[in-house]
């Protein structure tokens, strides 16, 4: 895990097609990231979301993955470590040539869809 101890991956199900992932995330609301990235209001910042998306990909099919692009990112609204500490993620991917996989991903807690996402990674 790249973003060192920002947050748990409670759960990880990849489909028997291997082409959904749903994970379950805690949020660990000390981290001092959350300190800068509001004070007095935290929130998660929108790369780092990105970053466990490509985290919780690597961690469901055993791969290393690199993004080279993303086609959409789309935030309707904000991931709180203290209001939202759980975070669902459901990821539909598609492996495009042996070495390419495109992903689309929903961020939601308690319900409400936060971040939609669309985008390309490489195999390292």
């Amino acid at each position: 895990m790249l973003l060192n101890n920002l947050y748990t991956l409670s759960s990880v199900e990849l489909s028997e097609a291997m082409d959904r992932i749903s994970a379950q995330v805690v949020l660990n609301a000390e981290h001092p990231l959350f300190s800068g990235h509001f004070p007095g209001n935290p929130i998660l910042p929108g790369v780092c979301t990105v970053q466990i998306i490509r985290e919780i990909l690597e961690n469901a099919t055993g791969k290393e993955f690199m993004l080279t692009r993303a086609d959409s990112i789309k935030y309707q609204g904000f991931i709180s470590p203290v209001t939202t500490p759980e975070i669902h993620f459901d990821l539909a991917i598609k492996h495009i040539e042996s070495t390419k996989t495109s992903c689309s991903a929903t961020v939601s807690a308690a319900g409400n869809k936060l971040c939609s996402f669309r985008g390309e990674y490489v195999v390292m």
